[in-house]
């Protein structure tokens, strides 16, 4: 039997008209499924025109859902994997023929990347060079800026968004609880967060916060946010990593909304562009965003449009179709040492047809 939460959050929703019911009377997003037909170009990357960039397969941290932008977890890899600093601009230079808007760099961790510095200092460049890139982003879970020499150089490099991933600011508790490593997140709060607040002014710094079951740990992360003026994405735990599958889960994930629309008297309203719900302010901002497992739903055809993922591998750039549920198989974007156009190409092709996408295609065989 529903709890008398879960039938607040059904009425919430409902009144709001965003989300449907399933057969089994569940509320569910509008998905779009694998080998759903796309009208969408193969030359122009779908959605945002977003490329996620995987700096390093290295992290500081053991987080028990990590998904490692489609490598294997950080702990269970034998070798760490970096991308070469030279091979970034390359990369770059085929992209941005292919409709690229914005840049993130992630990982692993990018603050544990080894040329990180080198990184810092030539964002300002790539700029200039690439203007047709109009944000360049970073993700981390922000422990690594707890060095002055790392921290300085985030300040003064030419990044304009960075998210921080940061799941709990309870006493004594660490910013990653899933983790057995790391540091307090009230600590991390206040060394990092906040000196980054003040020297950033201008920039967009936001909380990504992993929902994983606790709404009360992530509505003080919330809380934390809104009292320092930052926005806050919420992420619904990813049932692959996490072997999370119960209906439970998205019903707290779906009262957490609904309780913090309440409580900050916001409007929730159905992104659809990316089938994701935000929360508006009374001004039309979106100061709270929250992102549901997409995987969990084989909703790929939404996913797709989140963005394109790149990876080091051993041989160079690799993209990766499916990073969740079919992170081995890769498209190799470099033949003979050159990036490839076809190759680039085919990522954007296959990017988000589900987990068997290199079902009769020339990947079909790994490696």
């Amino acid at each position: 039997m529903p709890s008398n939460r879960s039938l607040l959050a059904e009425e919430f929703f409902n009144q709001a008209g965003l989300l449907s019911r399933g057969n089994v009377g569940h509320l569910q997003f509008e998905n779009i499924p694998a080998g759903s037909p796309s009208a969408e170009p193969a030359d122009v990357i779908p959605g945002r025109g977003d490329l996620r960039i995987s700096l390093t397969s290295a992290c500081n941290l053991r987080c028990s859902y990590c998904h490692n932008e489609g490598q294997s977890a950080p702990w269970l890899q034998p070798a760490k994997t970096s991308a070469r600093f030279g091979n970034i601009e390359s990369l770059l230079e085929v992209a941005t023929k292919y409709g690229i808007k914005s840049v993130k760099f992630s990982g692993g961790d990018p603050g544990v990347y080894p040329d990180l510095l080198a990184l810092m200092d030539a964002i300002a460049t790539w700029r200039r060079r690439f203007p047709s890139i109009a944000k360049w982003g970073m993700c981390t879970n922000g422990t690594p800026f707890l060095n002055r020499e790392k921290f300085e150089a985030l300040v003064r490099s030419a990044l304009d968004n960075i998210s921080i991933g940061i799941d709990s600011v309870d006493p004594r508790e660490r910013s990653k609880p899933l983790s057995p490593v790391g540091v307090e997140g009230t600590r991390l709060l206040e060394r990092f967060v906040t000196p980054l607040a003040q020297a950033w002014t201008g920039r967009f710094i936001k909380l990504d916060v992993v929902f994983y079951g606790d709404k009360r740990q992530t509505l003080n992360v919330i809380r934390a946010g809104r009292s320092l003026g930052i926005n806050v994405s919420v992420v619904e735990v990813n049932g692959v990593m996490a072997n999370v599958t119960d209906q439970e889960m998205r019903n707290l994930f779906l009262e957490l909304i609904a309780e913090t629309a309440a409580e900050f008297s916001l409007e929730a309203k159905l992104h659809k562009p990316l089938n994701e719900i935000y929360l508006f302010d009374r001004v039309e901002q979106t100061p709270i965003k929250f992102y549901q497992d997409h995987c969990r739903d084989r909703d790929c055809g939404n996913c797709r449009k989140i963005h394109l993922r790149v990876s080091p591998t051993g041989e160079g750039w690799g993209a990766v179709p499916c990073f969740l549920q079919a992170q081995s198989r890769i498209i190799p974007l470099a033949v003979d040492g050159r990036m490839s156009a076809e190759r680039f190409e085919d990522a954007i092709r296959y990017n988000g047809r589900g987990p068997s996408w290199f079902a009769g295609t020339p990947y079909q065989s790994p490696g």
